[in-house]
């Protein structure tokens, strides 16, 4: 059978945001001195020892009033991603020259809201089900 190729698509900005740093170069520069991003787990009721990468002041940062009823540590994750490396203003010039339609911003996260999601599995009810307030669509139970 044949496949027609796939069409060749084209990234044209790009950043990240880790616990070894935000923006390309901080990470980059992470990288090259093999620094982890790893560190003891300080969530307040662990009892595992064990490790975690978490973003160095994330908690601290805040949506601001006008996104405020998104606020959860998973959107400011993906915010504060949107703010490295002249992203914003990348998209904004795409848009422009291309139109929004051909433009597509594509973002991904890793268990940035694990805690919630831990203390929605602790409390769980006898038949299995997780908390009403608890949503692994927003991970913020303030939202639901």
């Amino acid at each position: 059978m044949y496949k027609k190729p796939m069409t060749p698509l084209t990234l044209s900005a790009y950043t990240l945001v880790t616990a070894n740093g935000r923006g390309i170069g901080s990470v980059t520069q992470a990288l090259r001195e093999r620094r982890s991003g790893l560190r003891p787990c300080d969530f307040e009721d662990a009892l595992l020892k064990t490790y975690i990468g978490r973003v160095a002041g994330l908690e601290d940062f805040s949506l601001g009033a006008e996104l405020e009823r998104f606020e959860c540590r998973n959107n400011r994750l993906a915010w504060l991603g949107l703010q490295q490396d002249g992203f914003m203003v990348a998209v904004a010039e795409a848009k422009q020259r291309y139109g929004a339609h051909r433009v597509a911003v594509v973002m991904g996260t890793s268990t940035s809201g694990i805690l919630e999601t831990e203390h929605a599995y602790h409390m769980r009810d006898q038949a299995g089900s997780l908390p009403a307030w608890y949503s692994s669509r927003l991970v913020n139970p303030s939202l639901s």
